[in-house]
């Protein structure tokens, strides 16, 4: 069996002008897990990552720590397969039409990004529209075709490496999402409602064969919970 080693990037810059790239706090959580990864033996066969920065910086962290140590590491692939989805276009397409419904809604908007709990109401609201299929727009990618890019995408991966591979995916939430809509046969909404759970540098593992991908470890954060310092466990 092959493994497959799903990882969702450190932190990220909420609420600055480019939330697109590591905090410092992102960047430890990163280095923490490489160390971990390298100390636990590790030996990673190939490596995958989409460009936005959040992953290939989480995925740069990685690499320093395994050669840093003297390990051979690969440097990795890019994959759009492991893309997050634009969450700005689902935001965008979906906000206008619950405006319409319920004009209270504009209260949190107003505050999406300088409160959280206002960010979570809007974000889990428009995401759960999107999901449903019903309020699809011609501009944005949808769910269904979403999770399949992501899961052809990783088939693809598993068909050009073969069997027996270690296999790390720096990505993010969306995407293994996206494998746990399938290998669990999930709802949409339940595995998106799973993945706003997944930790920041969390390790979620999937074991492979020709025929089938199975779950074998979720949100796994040891890790992170072994410095004992609870500020390392974040969700953005």
């Amino acid at each position: 069996m092959g493994m497959i080693y799903m990882v969702r990037h450190g932190q990220a810059s909420f609420g600055e002008a480019n939330y697109d790239r590591l905090s410092d706090l992102g960047v430890r959580q990163a280095r923490i897990l490489g160390e971990y990864l390298a100390d636990t033996g590790l030996r990673p066969d190939e490596l995958y990552s989409w460009k936005l920065k959040r992953q290939t910086g989480t995925a740069d962290e990685v690499i320093r720590c395994y050669r840093e140590r003297g390990l051979t590491i690969p440097d990795y692939t890019f994959s759009y397969a492991l893309n997050e989805y634009d969450s700005a276009g689902v935001l965008m397409s979906q906000v206008p039409d619950i405006l319409e419904e319920d004009p209270s809604f504009k209260e949190d908007l107003d505050r999406i990004y300088t409160d959280k709990r206002s960010f979570q109401k809007v974000f889990e609201m428009s995401v759960i529209r999107w999901l449903s299929g019903r309020y699809d727009k011609p501009d944005v990618e949808s769910w269904t075709d979403f999770s399949s890019r992501v899961c052809d995408g990783i088939e693809d991966i598993i068909s050009n490496e073969g069997r027996g591979k270690n296999i790390v995916l720096f990505t993010s939430g969306g995407p293994i999402a996206a494998l746990l809509h399938k290998t669990l046969a999930l709802t949409g909404e339940n595995a998106i409602r799973l993945s706003w759970q997944i930790v920041n540098a969390s390790v979620t593992r999937f074991m492979y064969n020709s025929n089938n991908i199975t779950l074998a470890g979720f949100n796994m954060i040891s890790h992170l919970e072994l410095q004992g310092d609870k500020s390392l466990i974040t969700y953005r």
